[in-house]
């Protein structure tokens, strides 16, 4: 169930009840999103009795669901707000690309201390805050690999503090679960520190929590294993869980599971680091055809629409527009959402030789395939009994 007060995401059964259309027209497995987060997105995989492409177009026609005044923010359990949209800067250059964002509206900015850019994004944003308007945005910043220890970790939103001209993150997160010792280079040698787990570096960023230097904690490419292991232990409970997220990669589990605990997911390369092969993709075509919106446009609704906030990348001021304007007067169809459904296919764009991602299916609720399969499996045979 989710936290009390929490956003609501859609799913097709949240259409069907405010339509009025039978449960056939959805499949049995619908669900009410007032009251709970489905199946894992919108939320999940087209529930069976959807897939029909007459029945479903004609219950998204009767939804009217092509105009919507969609909700800007995600509530967080610290009660804070986050902008669905951010701006990620990573390989930013430019203090004038956050200057431009702030212009356009942007507020939420997602930084990182790896990035070796957020003295840049403070040169942006040191206006703004001085005109007295540093309650208006949401900036994350995170901590890298090789300062998971408690110390390094303190050490490190120090410097992103100072850097971005700011007295208190209102989030951090640990940028990946892996510690390494010092001198680590993700592209060449990596030393595994194992004398530090990520609970370890949790409970230190807890203490700048206690102490005002930030307001919330969160993670960062975990899997929901380790969300889970985090959420038991913790005494200021992770907010977010940043990974990528696309419709190549829909990571339901991860993302229907962590909402319900209250963990909302943030998707980093929601155009899958601009390759072709997401943005040309022939289903993301016909939907941008049918929505008279863009490509880009489409793949971040994908997400935006069940509750996932975007960070995607963008320095040129047609990038930063097209990336923010117009996007919450808009929603895509359940048939659009089935066709999106399809493209899950497990692709990773962001995939370092370093990391093992582990079992999709860890975590949460064993599927009943796989219990019954495991049960099977231990079962002795006739010849053994």
């Amino acid at each position: 169930m989710h936290h009390p007060g929490f956003n609501k995401t859609e799913n097709y059964g949240s259409s069907k009840a405010a339509t009025g259309a039978h449960a056939s027209d959805y499949g049995p497995s619908s669900n009410d999103v007032g009251t709970r987060a489905g199946t894992g997105t919108w939320n999940g995989p087209a529930p069976t009795g959807a897939r029909d492409p007459a029945a479903a177009a004609a219950a998204a026609a009767a939804a009217n669901l092509t105009a919507a005044n969609e909700a800007t923010t995600a509530l967080l359990s610290t009660g804070q707000r986050i902008p669905m949209i951010g701006l990620g800067t990573y390989q930013l250059k430019s203090a004038d690309a956050v200057k431009k964002a702030l212009e356009l509206g942007y507020r939420h900015f997602d930084c990182a201390a790896f990035y070796g850019n957020e003295a840049i994004v403070g040169e942006g944003l040191a206006k703004f805050v001085a005109a007295g308007r540093r309650s208006e945005l949401f900036v994350t910043s995170k901590v890298w690999n090789t300062h998971h220890k408690p110390a390094d970790a303190r050490a490190s939103v120090q410097q992103s503090l100072k850097d971005l001209g700011l007295q208190q993150l209102d989030l951090v997160l640990v940028h990946w679960p892996e510690a390494w010792a010092a001198g680590s280079d993700p592209e060449g040698t990596v030393i595994p520190d194992d004398s530090i787990s990520l609970l370890d570096t949790w409970r230190g960023l807890e203490a700048l929590v206690d102490e005002g230097l930030v307001a919330a904690l969160g993670l960062s490419n975990c899997s929901l294993t380790q969300v889970e292991e985090v959420l038991a232990a913790a005494k200021h409970k992770p907010v977010c869980n940043q990974i990528e997220l696309h419709p190549l990669l829909a990571q339901r589990k991860l993302v229907g599971v962590s909402y319900r605990k209250g963990v909302v997911s943030v998707a980093y390369s929601p155009l899958g680091i601009g390759s072709p092969e997401l943005l040309q993709h022939p289903v993301v075509a016909q939907i941008a055809a049918e929505t008279g919106k863009t490509p880009v446009q489409v793949l971040l609704k994908y997400n935006m629409q069940r509750g996932v906030v975007v960070i995607p990348k963008a320095s040129s001021p047609e990038h930063l527009a097209a990336n923010l304007q117009g996007m919450f007067s808009w929603r895509l169809n359940n048939q659009q959402k089935i066709l999106l459904d399809t493209m899950d296919a497990g692709k990773r764009f962001i995939d370092p030789k370093w990391k093992n991602w582990g079992d999709k299916e860890e975590g949460g609720v064993a599927k009943p395939s796989i219990v019954l399969a495991a049960a099977a499996a231990a079962a002795p045979t006739a010849a053994e009994q």
